[in-house]
């Protein structure tokens, strides 16, 4: 039981790394974006 709690809290973990992962790369993308069409005039 043990065990399988300490498997439950590691894949949240990832969970949530992944998410934050995810929000910087969009977050990244959308200022690159941002550039391309607002940097043009």
């Amino acid at each position: 039981m043990i065990l399988a709690m300490l498997a439950i809290r590691l894949l949240e973990a990832m969970f949530f790394f992944g998410m934050i992962g995810s929000a910087v790369v969009v977050l990244i993308s959308f200022f690159e974006d941002g550039k391309e069409l607002f940097g043009k005039d």
